[in-house]
């Protein structure tokens, strides 16, 4: 049965570590089910053994992604060790003051008069002592990630100059030569990353690890072809197999060789699309393919436009006078949604209270005079004599500019066949209970419509309407009766659904 439910094995593993909590309890004095739960509680807070049961053995075939110290005592066939290329953290070491169990506190003399300050012996001596212990700390910790694989390790390290590096530790490895089988110490201290370390040992032991070690560096650039080259499908396969060939492979080896060439994720799709979206994002992309089609007809004219088109620059903003400072289309709408927001359905509002409305936002510095005197103050007058104001004047609850999140399917997103969840946010408008206890939901635009096309703004917007439908049928557990778009532009509601 639990195999057939979601999580259904990590379910049993839970309900199977709550019962031996119980019994765990049972063995004690306490008795009863308010006795129980302090119990659980302060489990949760003290010991910090109240996660999610494990349901994951040491056998499992899967990649475990683990820290280096979580890994100590652990053995595996293959591991990664990554990012080793990362400077050691040693901020502690520019702390004002430096305490250590052995040589005690040092701190930092400060010469009042001069206005100087510096490290004092006591601090310095400290200071060396617990940097000689950290680069300590992270050898052994290297050796600890070095002898967890048991057939191979792969190392990799980012350098941002590989050849001036591995040339200037060259000839430290020249000028420092080995006492016995130890490296100078000296030369160890002088380097505080792993990766240096292992160039260290790779270039002093080169001649005696040639057979065990493979070594590689790969160029940023080539490394973004080749990954471009096999995102694009560009890499020819049938020109690898034949070097191959040539090379004397027999043809079960090819057959494997072609196989991984040709291999294809299964699930590409969602290494691509986003986690987590906004409703703007996904109204884009519905237009997308249209936008696509009117630029593909335009592309030589805009091309050659561009070859002969002189470069000139806008003056900033803050050289700018208020006057100068020409508001976009979104900014204006921007605008004209902040004051249909700050509407008060209890007000009968004529063109001086709209007016005395905007002016309130100048003076509190919410909006600038320039924005000011760019609201079309007839569209916010003509919405307070529409039907959706006369319900508003009479309903029960009222909700403005409310944020939501909602997780929808990916495949209703991006029209791929696609197992996967999106997490989208946006912002309702305005939706409110009626007096007939009717849910009404509203979402104000201000794009410029000719009169007798309202069919535009609903294929433009249909499909945000319907997110923001859906995520306030599923917050409030009911459904929306009504559904409305109104058009600023042309002072009118026009109904969805």
């Amino acid at each position: 049965m639990f195999g057939l439910m979601p999580n259904g094995e990590l379910r049993q593993a839970n309900l199977k570590m709550l019962f031996e909590r119980a019994k765990q309890f049972e063995t004690a004095s306490f008795k009863g089910l308010y006795n129980f739960i302090r119990f659980i509680e302060k489990l949760k807070l003290s010991s910090g053994d109240m996660g999610s049961a494990k349901i994951i053995g040491e056998n499992d075939n899967v990649i475990r992604i683990m820290s280096i110290h979580k890994s100590k005592g652990l053995e595996f066939p293959l591991v990664f060790l990554s990012s080793t290329g990362k400077q050691f953290n040693l901020m502690d070491l520019n702390q004002d003051i430096l305490l250590h169990q052995e040589l005690g506190i040092g701190v930092k003399y400060i010469d009042y008069e001069k206005q100087v300050q510096y490290d004092t012996l006591s601090k310095s001596a400290i200071k060396n002592k617990i940097f000689t212990e950290t680069l300590s700390e992270e050898m052994r910790i290297l050796y600890v990630a070095t002898t967890r694989a048991r057939e191979k390790l792969i190392i990799t390290g980012i350098k941002k100059d590989y050849l001036k590096e591995i040339e200037k530790i060259q000839q430290q490895v020249e000028r420092y030569k080995k006492n016995g089988t130890k490296i100078n110490p000296i030369l160890v201290k002088k380097y505080k990353k792993y990766l240096d370390w292992i160039l260290l040992v790779y270039l002093y032991e080169k001649g005696n690890i040639e057979s065990i070690v493979d070594f590689n560096v790969i160029n940023k650039k080539e490394a973004q072809k080749t990954f471009e080259q096999v995102e694009n499908n560009e890499i020819d396969v049938k020109k690898i197999l034949e070097e191959k060939c040539e090379q004397g492979i027999n043809s079960k080896q090819l057959d494997e060789i072609e196989k991984d060439l040709n291999y294809k994720y299964k699930n590409l799709l969602a290494t691509k699309i986003p986690t987590k979206t906004s409703v703007t994002n996904i109204k884009q992309m519905e237009n997308k393919f249209e936008e696509e089609a009117i630029e593909n007809i335009f592309e030589i004219e805009e091309k050659h436009e561009e070859l002969h088109k002189d470069v000139t620059f806008d003056t900033p903003k803050f050289l700018k006078s208020e006057q100068e400072q020409k508001l976009t289309g979104a900014q204006k709408g921007t605008l004209l949604h902040l004051c249909m927001q700050k509407l008060n359905v209890k007000e009968e509002y004529t063109i001086e209270k709209i007016d005395h409305m905007i002016q309130n936002l100048v003076f509190k510095e919410i909006i600038s005079q320039n924005e000011a005197e760019n609201i079309n103050k007839y569209s916010i007058l003509k919405f307070t004599k529409s039907n959706i104001w006369k319900e508003l004047q009479n309903a029960k609850e009222i909700y403005k500019e409310k944020p939501f999140y909602i997780n929808i399917e990916a495949k209703d997103i991006y029209h791929e066949e696609i197992d996967e969840k999106v997490l989208v946010q946006g912002i309702i408008d305005l939706y409110y209970i009626n007096e007939n206890n009717e849910l009404v939901l509203v979402d104000y635009k201000t794009d410029f419509v000719e009169d007798g096309k309202e069919v535009e703004l609903i294929n433009k917007y249909k499909k945000q309407l319907e997110i923001y439908k859906n995520a306030l049928e599923s917050a409030l557990n009911r459904n929306v009766d009504r559904v409305y778009i109104y058009s600023t532009c042309l002072g009118k509601e026009i109904e969805l659904f």
